[in-house]
Formats: structure tokens, C-alpha cells, sequence
């Protein structure tokens, strides 16, 4: 995007300047991208399931653990344990007797997975056996390392990282890890590290053989995974020196071409998982990975592998699913480690808290403050902390005012109360969106928020709420983008203190509810619409017009809408925002965009212009943010004066042959919409709902004014903001789509001969 201003005027010539080359495979693969490669492994397992519900195509692999690990890909897919398919794979998989580390680990992860989705399945008692055999009492304990038949002292790392992760998985449906044997586990790995920062395959004391990046990986999976149980202080990791030079090492020899492999694929997204790094070295580890796994073939995909094509298969299947699991935050790296990073565990500690209590699958990721705007946007949350006073840039202070403009959250929290970083963030706030205020007075100011606010209140309660944890607020005028926390929310989410920290806990429960308005979560790639340069072959102008009713809020909303119908339509939009409502100003423009939160009042004349521009062959779209009560008020008002008296005139809402719900717009084509359109949390729980998703004004067979009396606007960039009624993010792109196309169409009175099949009647 790029933006110009002048005066009150912003001009957005959304789709006219190249993406930044930064992690190009990011831009290549979207969410529709990796469902189509999930569906099409999803679609080569089942076909290749036995009729007795197992998997055993490689009779070189030990009997049932191909079965295990496509179970358990398949569960980490999304498919239902009660699926009959894959309830015939479960039944099997706990049948097999053969004793063998590989299966029974796998087994235990794919049983522990299903049985934390329905408590009620009978194969706990298959799991607690399974869970013996791996322990053998104190014998691993004893020996901190497996082999193929067990606790085995001079077991090797692949073996001792799946034993590990076994636990791991076990532990998070319930079933206790023994610490005593976690630290013996840790000190293990310690031990095989070697100098490089790498571990090798074996286990075996004097093997000297190169360190290869799988078992590196394993190594820092692991030692997370260790860290993640023992941490109960804020002190930093004793092993972090290691972890640091296992790093140094993954990061120079791991090659973009990783991805062939499916078992160090399947490794990779464990330490990404684990460590929250989104980049190992400058590779974007998933959206490189994924972008080659969701690569169209014409020959048609094949798995064969090392193992066999099953393996392979079910590996790729488990890293494009979990890679991709919505995020909780990301947590900003700025500076040096000690400081921003003085809790390490805290939010991976507080996202598996929500994961356990709110039966969401979710993860979270490390962004840096060099990082594109567009990567941070993977999260609705952007959690800044530190020790030190904040030294951002101007440069990078309008970075994070960009993301919070684009629909994220920004949310500073001092480590162990910080005045110097408290201070630092609320002054830096304090005049960051002095642009959007001059436009909202009433808002982008830096307040501190009372006791009723939703943040206080929202799921648990927090009594005198600005007295023990005083929080300061941006607001938009539909939500808070930006949150300062005087109070160290995070340092009981590093110990893990659910008790004693039960306002921090309460707080950041709170905290992730309203940035997310409730809602689900979308995965983790964000919206890309992906077109080749030189394609646009028509350019769509739009008004953005300016009243006083908070007219400019979410503002980058349009950018979303122009990248979806560059790519699906060749059409671009050139967008002036801050359009004032007066005759010269309004000539050229196909489409006028009117949005806001806010009352507003339109003086006479300004009625008379509208009524002019859309009698002239314009197009009006009105839209209240999040279903504003207040906007929607004064635009019935609105509506009532700019019709009143006007013969011929009809008004209803548009049925199912309307071409804003058909897509068929004269020469153009959008989407097909078809009710029911997904609603947001707080939208299903107030009980209304209308007939139809827009409604319009038509004359002479052509539609004037559409009115969207929900939230459409407000949901164009991908997030949710708590109490809002609006359309959730993919349908809205949708409706959006389509009033853009109508208001292109050269002739649109000719799209029906008969006004009442593209109109329900409505007579309020």
C-alpha cells in the first residue's frame, strides 16, 4: 500500500506497489492453499486404509506402527475420534501387541489425542499399559534415554525424543509426568550435546559421527519440552547457553529444501512448536514448508519415502496441521534477550492453559521488531515486555501503530513492574495516533479504563480491578488497540503459579477474550490473495466519505477487499478516504464507501448531493461497524430524509437472485453467497438476525443504496473485536466483493427484468 496525504484527504492506491521480497513463500500459500493439501493427504490415507482399520503396506516396519503414526496424523488433522474410520484405526492400533518404542510412543500420542477429545472412549486402560511399559518403573528414571525396546541408557536420540514427546502428550490429557525422571531426561540431553552445538543419532558413549540437523532438532524440542516442566521461577534456563549454540547450528545448516524429508519435517515443526520461532536462521520454516507441500502437481503428489509412503504421508499431514494452528500472541524480540525475554516460558505456559481450559487447539510464536508489519498480523496479540525503558525507533513505533491499525492488539506489560518500561511505553503511546485523532477526537487517546470495562469483567471477574491491576487503553472507538498492564501479568504464567497468580491468570484470560472478540481463531497463514503483476485490467474508484460519526475507522480494511479482487477479478481499487459529501467532490467515483461506529447528522445540502450522485448513476454502501446501534440510528434517519417524498423508489432486503448475493454482476463474476453467512460470538448470543445480510433502495431497477445493518467494514482484515455484530471475516470479503462489482456494472438496471425477484419487501 501506498498512502499519501494531504490535508484531510488520503489517498489509498491499494494493489498499486509490489509486496516487500521478504519470505516470498509467506506471499505463495494461504489457508485455502494448505486445506486443499490437507484434504488430498487426508484423501490418500483413507484410501489406503484396510478393511480391518489399520495401515501395514511396509512389512518392513514393526507391525502397527504405520497404523499409529496415520492415526495420529489424522487426529492432529481435525478428524473426530468418533469417526467411524477412525475409530476402526483406534480399535486396531490397541489390538497390537508387538512391543516395539516406535509404536507404542506413537500409540500413546494417538490415544492420548484422542481420549483428551472424548474422555468417554475405551482405550485409557490401553494408554496407562502403554505408559508402564515406557517407564518400567524406575528404570527410566535410571537411565534418561530409550532404545527400541526401552529405558535403555544408551538409547539413541530418536528413540529417547519420541519417548519424550510420548510423555509429553500423555501429560496434556491428564495423565501426570514424573519431574524426577523429566530432569534425569534433560541431563541426558545435556550430556550428548556436542561441541558444534549439534547431537548425532547415537547414544552410544565414544560414537563420534557428525551432528545432523534432525537430531538438532530433537535435542531443542526436547530440552523445551523439559524446560516447559520444570520451570517453576523466573530465573532464566540454566541450559540456555546450550540451547543458544543448538540454535547457532540448526540455523547454518538447515537448507529451505528440508521439507523432502518427511521425518525432518516432522522435526522441524516440533522445535518451531516448541521454541515459538517462526524463522530458524532467515527461513520461514512453515510457510516455506507449507508453500511446497501445497504446490499444485499435475502428475499427481507422490510420498514415497524412506519408510514408505504411508510414513511419509501421515509426517506431512502432522506438520501442515499442527504448523498451522491459530496463535495465541506473538511475543516481540527487541534488543537484547535478557530483557524482552526475562520470562521465556511465559507464554508458552499461558497458551497451553488456555489450550487445557478453553479446548482450543492454539500455539504462539517469537516476532522481531524488524520483522514486516504483515508477519506480526499473524496474531491478534502483539505481547511487548521487558526490563529496561523501551528504545523503539520512530520507524518502529509506526510499525506497531500499524498493526494495531490493521486489526491487532497491542499489549505492553513491564517485567516485575519495570517503572522504566512503564513509563517508556505510555509515553510512547501517549501521541503515537495523533493523525487519527484529528480525524476522532473523541478517540486514540491514551486513558486509563475503569472498573466495568470488559478487560475486568469479561470472563472472571476482577474485583477493584484499576486498584490492584491498573490497565491503561487506545481505543478506536470500537476497541481497545492498544493495552498497557501496570501489573506483571506474565511472571505467574512463567511459574505456572494458577494459584497464587490468579490475577494474572484471571487478567490474561480476559485480555485474549476481548483481542479476539471470542470468536475462532483463523489459522495461522493469513489472507493472501496471490496475482501476478500487469494482470489488473480494470480499476474501481471509491469515496471514502468523511462525516462525524467516527467515519474512519479500521483503515486498512480496503487493502484486504483490493487484494481479493485483484486476484479473483483483476480489479483493482483506488481509494480516497476523508471524500467531504459536496457535488465536485463526488464526480468520477463509482462507488461511494460510508462506514462509522458513532451518530452522525448530514446537513440538507448534503442530503441533496447524495441524493444527486446516486440519482446520477452512483452507488452508496453504508455499513455500521460491529452493528453500531448509535450509526445505524442515524442512518435510518439518514435514509428516511434522502427518500422522503421520492416516487418510485423500493426498499427491501435482497433475496437469494439478487446479484450481490448471485455474484453475477453484468460481465463480472464474485462469490455465490449463501445464507446462513458465519456470524460472530457476541452477533449469535444477542438472539437477531435479519432475513437477508444487506438491505437495499432501488429505483427503476437499479439498486442506489445498500445498507449492511451488521458488520461487514470492520471484519475486511481478518479480526474479531469483542461485542461487535458483524459478519465474520470471509463472508464479509464476500459481500464486500460483490457491492463493488454491482457498483462497476456499465448498465446495472438490465441485470433483472423483475425488481420483486431480486427484493424481499421489507415495509420498516
Amino acid at each position: 500500500m501506498h498512502l499519501i496525504s494531504r490535508g484531510i484527504v488520503i489517498v489509498f492506491l491499494i494493489g498499486a506497489i509490489s509486496p516487500p521480497i521478504l519470505s516470498q513463500a509467506v506471499r505463495e500459500v494461504t489457508d485455502e492453499d494448505v486445506d486443499r493439501a490437507i484434504a488430498r493427504i487426508e484423501r490418500y490415507l483413507w484410501a489406503r486404509q484396510k478393511a480391518d482399520g489399520g495401515w501395514y503396506y511396509n512389512r518392513s516396519l514393526p507391525y502397527g506402527g504405520q497404523t499409529a503414526l496415520a492415526t495420529f496424523a489424522l487426529l492432529e488433522a481435525g478428524i473426530s475420534p468418533n469417526n467411524p474410520n477412525l475409530r476402526k484405526a483406534l480399535d486396531f492400533l490397541v489390538k497390537v501387541k508387538r512391543r516395539n518404542l516406535y509404536v507404542v510412543t506413537i500409540r500413546i500420542m494417538a490415544l492420548s489425542e484422542a481420549l483428551a477429545q472424548s474422555k468417554r472412549l475405551p482405550y485409557r486402560s490401553c494408554l496407562e499399559k502403554d505408559l508402564e511399559w515406557l517407564i518400567r518403573g524406575n528404570a527410566a528414571r535410571r537411565c534418561g534415554a530409550w532404545g527400541y525396546s526401552g529405558p535403555d541408557k544408551f538409547g539413541d536420540n530418536s528413540c529417547s525424543q519420541f519417548a519424550l514427546l510420548a510423555l509429553w502428550e500423555a501429560d496434556r490429557c491428564g495423565m501426570k509426568i514424573d519431574h524426577t525422571l523429566i530432569r534425569r531426561v534433560e541431563q541426558t540431553w545435556i550430556k550428548r550435546q556436542r561441541k558444534d552445538g549439534g547431537w548425532t543419532y547415537s547414544g552410544q558413549p565414544g560414537v563420534d559421527t557428525p551432528s545432523t540437523v534432525s537430531m538438532t532438532t530433537a535435542g531443542i524440542a526436547s530440552l523445551y519440552l523439559c524446560q516447559d516442566v520444570l520451570t517453576r521461577t523466573c530465573q532464566p534456563y540454566r541450559y540456555a547457553d546450550n540451547l543458544k549454540k543448538a540454535w547457532a547450528f540448526l540455523a547454518e545448516n538447515l537448507k529451505p529444501d528440508y521439507i523432502k524429508n518427511g521425518y525432518l519435517a516432522f522435526c522441524i515443526q516440533r522445535v518451531g512448536m516448541a521454541s515459538g520461532a517462526k524463522f530458524i536462521g532467515d527461513l520461514d520454516w512453515f510457510a516455506v514448508g507449507a508453500a511446497k507441500l501445497a504446490e499444485p502437481n499435475p502428475r499427481g503428489h507422490s510420498y514415497w519415502g524412506q519408510w514408505g509412503s504411508i510414513v511419509r504421508a501421515s509426517f506431512e499431514l502432522i506438520f501442515l496441521a499442527r504448523g498451522r494452528i491459530p496463535l495465541t500472541f506473538n511475543k516481540l524480540a527487541h534488543g537484547n534477550e535478557r530483557n524482552w525475554n526475562f520470562h521465556a516460558r511465559d507464554v508458552p505456559h499461558f497458551t497451553e492453559y488456555l489450550r487445557r481450559n478453553l479446548e482450543r487447539r492454539l500455539r504462539w510464536q517469537v516476532v522481531k521488531i524488524t520483522d514486516d508489519v504483515q508477519l506480526l498480523l499473524d496474531a491478534p496479540i502483539l505481547l511487548i515486555t521487558g526490563t529496561r525503558a523501551l528504545d523503539f525507533t520512530p520507524e518502529q513505533w509506526a510499525k506497531l501503530r500499524d498493526y494495531s491499525l490493521r486489526g491487532g492488539t497491542l499489549l505492553f506489560v513491564p517485567t516485575h513492574g519495570s517503572n522504566a518500561f512503564l513509563k517508556s511505553a505510555l509515553e510512547g503511546l501517549k501521541n503515537l495516533y495523533n493523525e487519527q485523532n484529528k480525524e476522532a477526537p473523541a478517540y486514540y487517546t491514551l486513558k486509563q479504563i475503569p472498573a466495568n470495562h470488559p478487560i475486568y469483567t469479561l470472563h472472571r471477574k476482577i474485583p477493584n480491578g484499576p486498584g490492584i491491576a491498573p490497565i491503561w487503553g487506545v481505543s478506536d472507538g470500537t476497541r481497545l488497540i492498544a493495552i498497557v498492564s501496570k501489573r506483571d501479568i506474565c511472571c505467574p504464567w512463567q511459574r505456572l503459579a494458577v494459584a497464587t497468580g490468579r490475577i494474572g491468570y484471571s487478567l490474561g484470560v480476559n485480555l485474549f477474550l476481548y483481542a479476539t472478540g471470542g470468536n475462532q481463531l483463523r489459522m495461522r497463514m493469513r489472507p493472501v490473495f496471490v496475482h501476478k503483476k500487469g494482470q489488473i485490467r480494470q480499476r474501481a474508484k471509491i469515496a471514502w466519505i468523511k462525516h462525524n460519526g467516527n467515519w474512519h475507522c479500521q483503515p486498512y480494511a480496503l487493502n484486504y477487499l483490493s487484494e481479493k479482487l485483484i486476484a479473483e477479478n483483476r480489479i483493482a481499487l483506488d481509494v480516497t478516504a476523508g471524500v467531504p459529501i459536496q457535488a465536485d467532490k463526488l464526480k468520477g467515483y463509482h462507488l461511494i464507501w460510508m462506514v462509522g461506529s458513532d451518530s452522525f447528522t448530514l446537513s440538507d445540502k448534503q442530503i441533496n448531493t447524495l441524493r444527486d450522485y446516486l440519482y446520477n448513476g452512483g452507488t452508496l454502501f453504508i455499513n455500521a461497524v460491529g452493528g453500531a446501534r448509535d450509526f445505524n440510528q442515524s442512518t435510518r434517519e439518514m435514509l428516511q430524509r434522502l427518500f422522503e417524498g421520492q416516487s418510485g423508489v423500493e426498499k427491501g432486503y435482497v433475496s437469494a437472485f439478487s446479484p450481490l448475493m448471485t455474484g453475477k454482476c453484468g460481465e463480472f463474476r464474485g462469490p455465490a453467497i449463501k445464507s446462513p453467512l458465519p456470524r460472530s460470538r457476541a452477533w449469535m448470543k444477542s438472539g437477531s438476525r435479519p432475513p437477508a445480510p444487506l438491505k437495499v433502495f432501488m429505483r427503476s431497477g437499479r439498486i442506489l443504496v445498500i445498507y449492511a445493518p451488521y458488520g461487514i467494514h470492520d471484519t475486511l482484515d481478518g479480526h474479531t473485536a469483542y461485542g461487535a455484530k458483524s459478519y465474520m471475516p470471509s463472508a464479509a470479503r464476500d459481500l464486500a466483493a460483490n457491492i463493488v462489482l454491482y457498483a462497476l456494472m456499465e448498465k446495472p438496471h438490465q441485470t433483472s427484468k423483475n425488481t420483486n425477484q431480486m427484493l424481499e419487501k421489507d415495509s420498516k
